[in-house]
């Protein structure tokens, strides 16, 4: 049986903190490589903000799978068809961005569950989900990741906060996540992520999900964010970014050799 048969699940209800490293822009599967080498705890792979088509997707869950790292995929929007299509993949599960209602909510798992518990079509043999890990029968299939896909929402707007207790209550959300940039733009306030106003809505979700045994989590990179919110009750992290560690890398290096380059000029015109 390969990787990704419920090793997500039984994580999120041990409560584990999670750390994501991100995929945003690498077609090559090195990204996972270097995540799963790196030590991440699961891999977020995302369309809703990038160019990544469908089978770049599902090279980058086929090589998570096979190395049993667990990923998630951000879709791009709640419509049957790209949580069907996506899902039918085998990621460990799924993320949906820009959550507003608990009617949304109720319509997203109701999409990504088989009957009798939604409505979700089966694939059997014809995809991912219903070969690679042996399913002695289609009951079984329909059992097995009906329990063990994980649903992530993401709250991220001012309608969503209107309706916190309606969508965190939903039978079948295990994770959300805050949006930091959206729901700073939501609430009037974009990019100010250390302000009192800020903070207080981002507590006000972490009490909400504990109240309903929903796992918390917030993008932070920087280790003083990570530990700040890490302290309030915060467990999932979406930590790193593969463009921006290219971009954040690439500068560091580039800083550091022409400084050698600079150092190495001073000491020859001595």
């Amino acid at each position: 049986m390969h990787g990704g048969s419920g090793k997500l699940r039984q994580r999120v209800a041990k409560g584990d903190t999670l750390v994501f490293g991100c995929v945003t822009d690498s077609r090559s599967g090195s990204v996972i490589e270097a995540y799963e080498e790196a030590g991440y705890d699961v891999v977020m792979i995302d369309r809703e903000h990038t160019a990544l088509n469908h089978e770049t997707i599902l090279e980058h869950i086929r090589l998570c799978r096979l190395l049993n790292l667990p990923c998630m995929v951000r879709v791009a929007e709640l419509g049957y068809a790209e949580l069907n299509r996506t899902l039918d993949q085998l990621p460990d599960g799924v993320f949906v961005p820009r959550i507003r209602s608990r009617t949304e909510v109720e319509r997203v798992v109701e999409t990504v569950k088989y009957p009798p518990l939604g409505k979700r079509g089966i694939g059997a043999s014809t995809c991912p989900a219903g070969r690679y890990l042996g399913w002695r029968s289609t009951s079984e299939q329909i059992e097995r990741l009906n329990t063990d896909t994980v649903l992530g929402i993401q709250i991220e707007t001012a309608e969503a906060m209107d309706d916190l207790d309606g969508i965190l209550s939903v039978p079948g959300v295990d994770m959300a996540v805050v949006g930091n940039d959206d729901l700073s733009t939501g609430l009037g306030i974009p990019g100010q992520l250390d302000s009192e106003r800020y903070r207080e809505a981002v507590m006000r979700i972490i009490h909400t999900c504990r109240r309903h045994g929903v796992v918390p989590g917030i993008a932070a990179r920087n280790a003083e964010t990570v530990t700040y919110w890490a302290e309030r009750g915060m467990r999932v992290f979406w930590s790193a970014t593969d463009v921006y560690l290219l971009w954040e890398a690439a500068a560091g290096q580039c800083r550091r050799v022409k400084a050698a380059i600079g150092n190495a000029r001073e000491g020859a015109s001595e």
